[in-house]
This record gives structure tokens, C-alpha cells and sequence, in this order.
């Protein structure tokens, strides 16, 4: 044997990492070593002549591969014993069938277990079932443009060597899973139903780099993140997601909320952030961009001073349930107060509420709710009767009015039942009697100035002052009127 066909054989017999050969790329122009250094795909030229009984045929340029073509269920095994493709010949390592017609394409069949590259396009497969026989070789795998409709979860679990799999332009719901230490390459492009919660669960367990990821969509479902209809997701957007929610705050979970469906490329995810039972003791100083609800419950937070940090400026839900907050003050100045939709902040230590901080000034919030109960209130007269009035007209937004309590030594009381007269009635009586010395002093003053009135006309008409004024004496500055 010559140096070259030495040196070709030894190229033949090395482990081969697939790239996708281009499409019409013609035979004659492929070396021997080139066929297996490529995922294998020929054109429809390459196909056995139409006369052929045998539909399967070794290539003459790559004697490791084999092209098939127009087979179904009846003829699979018996034409891939004519290109000598059997469980015993080990030597082809790369297989193309095109056009073929298969109810099912069962994996289990100890045909492919030695091939490395393994491609079946063009054709009609409803459903690929079983697993590839343990310790397959196969490192690419192309079941592009056949109509698939499922293919069994763990058909490709055996495929340890996996680096390329092309599912493209089938009708597939969900990814099968693949075991792989490091990288696979996917297509998955023009699978309208491709479920996105298989693919996030996919891009979760490997490291997956996706060919025509800008034009791959996925379809969502309502148990899906923020979903509540069926709607198209770009993958990008999915891989956006799932660096949000692995480069979160420390202590806390991050995960997207809604979908900003706009015409704005790229589009955006509003993100939640649950930071509960994490031992806080003062909320984040740094919120993700774009966070729009944040649940701190179940801390040791005692103030909200960080609402005005720019990081809030899209905060509209806030839970701070069960911690040590002390007062609702460091919502003024905040956008939070103006945009906010819901603020939960039962079971703190407030003991006072500014109700003007709560007033809802903007009627662009259809919906805003708040919860402040099993917060022990100090109560005097003034809370039990200002406070317990605007409580009830507020009751549509307070939803827990009833739960939020007055501290008294008795033990908790509900503000809005609570009797006020035990609170004012010292006040009240104070009050009456402060009434009725006002009447009586404007009583005695109209009365004066209607007898002083009275006086100076008699004086004026008749030239004398009546009684009791004629014996009232002079005093120093009566000489001013005379």
C-alpha cells in the first residue's frame, strides 16, 4: 500500500467531528477523508439509479458511506443489507436516507449503533421511538424535513458522543433529552409547536448553541413563566431568561414576569424577584433591571428607605410581609407610591399610618391593593375616629382593614371595632363646655354693640343718654366723642 492510502486510511479510522456538509455540494469533489469529517448529506443526485433494485449503495468517493433512498417500513433492513450496512459490518460509519416513508424509525436497531454520522431527511416519519442501543457512536444526527410528531424522551440518551442534531422543519412538541458533556449544536428551526418549556428545560441541563437561534421560535403555554395565552417566543429571548435567572442578587430567585409584547426589538421581560426567608435586614440596594415585583417576606427589614433608589423606578408590586418595618414614611417622594398595584406589609411594627401617603392619586391604576393588617397601631381619640372613618371609605383598597389592630392593654383590638368613647370622652366634654362659653361671649358681644347702637341714636335725637348710660361716670376718654 502506498504512503497516500495509508495516510487516507488512518484519516478514515480517526474519531470525526461533523459539521453539516453544504447542501449540493457535488461527490466527485470530496475527498475520502472529507466525507467523515462532515455531518453526512447528499443530494438527491447521489440516490441509486431509479432501476436499481437495491436502494441503498456505498458511495464510491467514500466507502464508509452509504446513501439510501425511497424506502419504507417493509424494505428498511433488506436495502441497508445492500449497501452492507448489518449489525457485523463495522467499517460504514456515515448513512443518509432520503425520501423515506416510515411509520415509525425505530433507534434500537443495532444497524446504527456504529455509525457516527447518521442523517434521514426528506421524507415522511411520524414517530421515532426506543433508544439508540447503548455506547452508540453516533456524534451527528440530522432527522430534518420528515413531518416528525414525537419523538420518545430518552431515544437519544445513549448517544454520548452527541455534538450536532438537527430536528428542523418537523412537527415536534418537545426536545428529547440527550446526555452530553459539553456542547450540542441544535437546530430546531420551523417546529411551530415546539414547546418552550421542554426547550428551557433543555437549555437548563447542556450547553446548547442553536443554529438560526434569531429565527427559531418556541411555543409558550400558560404554565409557562408569565404566560396565560399560546404565544410564539423567540429562543434568544428564552436564553435571556435563563441569564436572568442565573445571575440573580445574592439570596434571592429571579425570574421573568411579563412579556412586553411591543414592537420593541429586543423585547422586554419586567422581572420578579423573590427574596424571601433569606435573613434580610434592609431590602437590596440593587434590583435587576426592569424588576417590577419583589417579595421580601419573611426577614428582619426594618425600613423601606432603599423605594427610592433608581432601580425601583418600575416597582409596582411589593410583599414585605412578617419582618420589623416601622413606618410607611419613606413612601413619599418615591415613584413607587405613584405607580404601585399592590404593597403588602401585614405583620410589621408600624404603629402609626400617615393616610396621606396612601391616597391614590393616579386613575391610570385600574387596581391597587393594600395590606396592612396585624399591625399594632398606638390609638388615641384621633385614630379611633379620623383613622377608623378613612378605613372604611378605603375599604375597597384595604382589603385586610378589619385585621389591622390598636395596641391596648387589654390586648388587640380591630381599629374599626373598637368603641371611640373610650378613647374621647374627656375630650368631648371639654369640647361642650369650650361650645358654650363661645356662644355665651357672642351672645354678650352682639348684645353690648346693640346697646352702645341704641345709646348713641337716643343721645343724637333726643340730646340726653338713656339709663344706665346718664350714670355711668366720665371716664378719661369720653372727651373723644364729646
Amino acid at each position: 500500500m502506498t504512503r497516500k492510502g495509508i495516510f487516507l486510511l488512518f484519516l478514515c479510522t480517526l474519531p470525526a467531528t461533523f459539521g453539516r456538509l453544504p447542501e449540493g455540494q457535488d461527490l466527485r469533489e470530496l475527498k475520502e477523508d472529507e466525507c467523515y469529517q462532515q455531518c453526512f448529506h447528499q443530494t438527491e443526485d447521489s440516490c441509486p439509479d431509479v432501476n436499481s433494485p437495491c436502494r441503498c449503495q456505498q458511495l464510491a468517493n467514500c466507502k464508509k458511506a452509504v446513501v439510501c433512498c425511497d424506502i419504507n417500513d417493509q424494505t428498511l433492513k433488506e436495502q441497508l443489507k445492500c449497501a452492507n450496512l448489518t449489525p457485523r459490518q463495522h467499517e460504514i460509519e456515515a448513512l443518509h436516507i432520503r425520501n423515506a416513508t416510515l411509520e415509525v424509525l425505530h433507534l434500537n436497531l443495532p444497524e446504527w449503533k456504529y455509525l457516527r454520522s447518521m442523517t434521514i431527511t426528506d421524507g415522511y416519519v411520524k414517530n421515532v421511538s426506543e433508544a439508540f442501543p447503548k455506547m452508540s457512536m453516533v456524534s451527528c444526527l440530522n432527522l430534518s424535513s420528515n413531518g416528525i410528531q414525537d419523538i420518545e424522551i430518552r431515544s437519544l440518551v445513549n448517544l454520548y458522543k452527541l455534538s450536532y442534531l438537527d430536528l428542523s422543519h418537523n412537527n415536534l412538541t418537545q426536545v428529547p433529552n440527550f446526555k452530553k458533556k459539553g456542547g450540542v449544536t441544535l437546530d430546531i428551526l420551523g417546529n411551530p409547536t415546539i414547546s418552550c418549556m421542554s426547550l428551557s428545560e433543555a437549555i437548563s441541563k447542556s450547553v446548547i448553541t442553536f443554529n438560526n437561534e434569531n429565527s427559531t421560535f418556541c411555543q409558550t403555554t400558560k404554565d409557562f413563566y408569565w404566560f396565560q395565552s399560546n404565544d410564539l417566543v423567540n429562543v434568544s429571548e428564552l436564553r435571556r431568561i435563563k441569564e436572568l435567572e442565573n445571575n440573580c442578587i445574592p439570596n434571592c430567585t429571579c425570574s421573568p414576569y411579563v412579556l412586553n409584547l411591543g414592537t420593541k426589538v429586543p423585547r422586554v421581560h419586567t422581572v420578579e424577584v423573590n427574596c424571601t426567608n433569606s435573613n434580610l435586614l434592609r431590602l437590596p440596594h440593587q434590583l435587576p433591571p426592569h424588576t417590577a415585583t419583589l417579595d421580601v417576606s419573611n426577614n428582619n427589614i426594618t425600613s423601606l428607605k432603599e423605594l427610592s433608589e433608581p432601580s425601583y423606578k418600575e416597582l409596582i408590586f411589593l410583599r414585605a410581609d412578617n419582618n420589623l418595618i416601622t413606618s410607611i414614611e419613606p413612601l413619599e417622594g418615591t415613584q413607587f407610591k405613584s405607580i404601585f398595584e399592590l404593597l403588602s406589609l401585614r405583620n410589621n411594627k408600624i404603629k402609626f399610618i400617615d393616610t396621606y401617603l396612601l391616597e391614590f392619586y393616579r386613575p391610570a391604576v385600574s387596581v391597587r391593593n393594600v395590606y396592612l393588617g396585624l399591625n399594632r397601631l398606638t390609638c388615641d381619640c384621633t385614630t379611633v375616629t379620623d383613622f377608623k372613618m378613612w378605613l372604611q371609605t378605603k375599604s375597597d383598597f384595604i382589603k385586610d382593614y378589619k385585621e389591622i389592630m390598636c395596641d391596648t392593654p387589654q390586648g388587640d383590638v380591630s381599629v374599626i371595632e373598637i368603641d371611640p368613647s373610650k378613647y374621647c370622652q374627656s375630650d368631648e366634654t371639654w369640647t361642650d363646655y369650650l361650645y358654650y362659653i363661645i356662644a355665651a361671649e357672642v351672645f354678650l358681644l352682639v348684645s353690648l354693640v346693640t346697646k352702645v347702637s341704641y345709646d348713641y341714636w337716643v343721645f343724637k335725637t333726643a340730646g340726653y343718654l338713656p339709663w344706665p348710660a346718664s350714670k355711668m361716670p366720665k371716664l378719661p376718654c369720653d372727651w373723644l366723642c364729646e
